[in-house]
Formats: structure tokens, sequence, C-alpha cells
């Protein structure tokens, strides 16, 4: 015996829920994207800080351009340097 009995009214014509039979992909190509080069160089770990308000609207606008945050630190970053090079006399 059920538990529990649903009734779905008249005018509905499918149930506003499905289930999900496909399982669960949560990070099923980790393996495959962290074997696949995504720069001329290795990805290397670092940590640091920044003021809330900042690192909230970086993430924001990461979503919102739909790169993830480690890409948009690298192109930050690299701007960053680049402009520090322009700035530095020719040797």
């Amino acid at each position: 015996m059920a538990r529990h009995t649903f009734e779905t009214p008249d005018d509905v014509t499918e149930p506003p829920l499905r289930p999900n039979t496909d399982g669960v992909k949560v990070g099923a190509d980790l393996a495959r994207r962290r074997k696949t080069p995504t720069a001329a160089t290795d990805w290397k770990s670092f940590s640091s800080y920044l003021p809330e308000d900042i690192q909230r609207a970086f993430r924001a606008e990461c979503i919102l351009a739909g790169i993830e945050v480690r890409q948009g630190l690298d192109q930050a970053v690299r701007t960053w340097l680049e402009s520090r090079q322009a700035g530095k006399p020719a040797s």
C-alpha cells in the first residue's frame, strides 16, 4: 500500500516535475578537462584575497560573460602584466 496518494487536477496534462532517470553526472568530464590543455602552460593554483564587493562583482561578470572564474582571472592578470610591461622602458 502506498504511503501517499497524490491527486492531480483534471486540467493538468502532465505532472509538474519529471524524475531524473539519467543519473547524476556532476564532474563526469572532469578527468578529460584536466588532461586537455587550456592554455600554452599548465594551470597552477594560488590563493588570494579580495574585498567582498569586488569578488562578488567579478564572479557575476564572469557568469554574465559565460566564462569560468579562472578564465577571468587569467585575462585580468595577463592584461595587468601587459600594462606593466608597456610602461617599462625598452632595454
